[in-house]
């Protein structure tokens, strides 16, 4: 089975912009070619436990001295994250901004699937995922995120599944209401929507 993984994040079950344009570009994604599904993972409705222990962050090897052994449930979720992210074609996330960062359930999805010894770090050879594409969508109403790749939300999976994993991320920002002020970085949703469809028709 071929299929795009969608994580979705967002508080907001009826109206979320990043809902709407993750599911869009799914859709748009699984319709190019036969064959093609999507795998959704909602990370508000189904939250995923923080990490109840530093050792999660490295392979049982790389454990670090004195650190609490993981449980075996909480290895053998992050062994189905783990999976789920690697047997994707593609990803794409929801990711609502608050608070300037990214909802807390989607850190915790982020901080299982970052395992030094198993998914990183790419720079000494340990990259499963290089090169699998990702695109993130964040959703909010102020004038930030004018460079994605340091915007409060996106930068950070530039930074993880990027440069620490390898994997090959895209970031849109949309703003869901006017612009404060005259000249304020300002992407409403119709602009992303095409930018968003011009991503998923490069990718098929």
């Amino acid at each position: 089975m071929t299929y795009i993984l969608q994580l979705d994040s967002s508080a907001n079950l009826t109206s979320s912009a990043s809902r709407q344009l993750a599911t869009e570009f799914a859709q748009r994604w699984a319709a190019a070619a036969p064959g093609r599904e999507i795998r959704r993972r909602d990370l508000h409705t189904e939250q995923l436990p923080h990490l109840h222990t530093n050792a999660l962050h490295f392979t049982a090897e790389l454990q670090p001295d004195g650190s609490v052994t993981p449980s075996p449930e909480a290895r053998r979720l992050q062994d189905e994250l783990l999976a789920e992210l690697s047997d994707a074609a593609a990803v794409v996330v929801g990711a609502p901004m608050y608070n300037y960062s990214m909802p807390s359930t989607l850190k915790a999805w982020l901080d299982n699937v970052h395992v030094i010894g198993a998914t990183s770090p790419a720079a000494e050879g340990i990259a499963p995922l290089r090169g699998k594409p990702v695109l993130v969508i964040s959703a909010r109403a102020t004038p930030t995120g004018a460079d994605v790749e340091t915007d409060f939300v996106i930068g950070p999976f530039f930074g993880i599944l990027g440069a620490f994993m390898g994997m090959q991320v895209q970031g849109v920002v949309v703003h869901t209401e006017p612009p404060a002020n005259p000249g304020d970085f300002h992407r409403p949703i119709a602009e992303v929507r095409a930018e968003v469809a011009a991503v998923a028709d490069g990718w098929s």
